[in-house]
């Protein structure tokens, strides 16, 4: 019993992690592939797992999984962020085009996606797995057992400014990769408005739409580059705020 309740919670954490993670929470990814990644990550974590030899009455016990999954949650959420800023510029490149009044509902993500958004997440999640990001993660959960024990859960100062930060740098980070998409289309825009006011008869709003259209497709593949960049500097440094917020909890 002193080592079936430890690996309970410790299941518990890494179960609760890879629900909300998106590297793993995809409903592409089988589910007994879920299940054996979850069992080795449990094997490769339980050496940093320090088993006491306390058994832990019913109630007591229900309390400690109850932080366990907000715990595991907590981290996933972080790590969703990141991908959260890249859907958002996605989102606001299709707004200024006019692809939003297009979105369709997508099963794989339960949401209501939009096109260059999909292209964004796409893209960043291949970057994650060609420049090894995902074992950043897994390392992550790995040591978060030796920097928070099973039962601890202190909240400090640095851990709210570290996740205010994070906020930030994810809308910085959506504004940077949709802004060379946003500022052609609106000087589209005020070329059409100009046009539509030296010559009325000319119908803008059907011109407008099919030509925004290819602008921004033809700037998305010049810009494709630095994107790529971009986020291959942005991926890694934004992943490694979730070893920042594991640390930030001084026990």
């Amino acid at each position: 019993m002193t080592e079936i309740q430890p690996m309970i919670l410790v299941f518990i954490r890494i179960l609760s992690f890879m629900v909300v993670c998106p590297v793993f929470s995809h409903r592409g990814v089988p589910m007994m592939a879920k299940a054996v990644l979850a069992g080795s990550l449990l094997i490769g974590s339980w050496p940093y797992v320090e088993v006491t030899e306390t058994v832990y009455p019913l109630f007591i016990f229900g309390l400690i999984s109850v932080k366990e999954v907000l715990l595991g949650l907590t981290m996933g959420y972080l790590t969703q962020l990141v991908f959260t800023g890249v859907e958002m510029a996605g989102q606001l490149v299709d707004f200024q085009v006019g692809f939003s009044m297009g979105q369709a509902f997508d099963p794989n993500f339960q949401i209501m996606s939009s096109q260059y958004g999909k292209a964004y997440y796409w893209m960043s999640l291949a970057i994650v797995f060609v420049l090894d990001l995902h074992h950043h993660l897994i390392n992550g959960v790995v040591t978060s057992f030796r920097l928070i024990p099973l039962g601890a859960f202190p909240i400090e100062g640095t851990t709210v400014d570290g996740i205010v930060q994070l906020f930030v740098g994810t809308f910085e980070m959506a504004l940077n990769l949709g802004a060379p998409l946003i500022v052609a289309v609106l000087v589209i825009d005020v070329v059409l408005g100009v046009i539509s006011r030296v010559v009325p008869s000319i119908n803008v709003l059907m011109l407008g739409m099919p030509f925004k259209n290819m602008v921004s497709f033809v700037i998305f593949l010049m810009v494709l580059p630095n994107t790529v960049s971009y986020l291959g500097k942005k991926l890694p440094q934004a992943l490694l705020f979730l070893q920042e917020f594991l640390e930030s909890f001084n026990l």
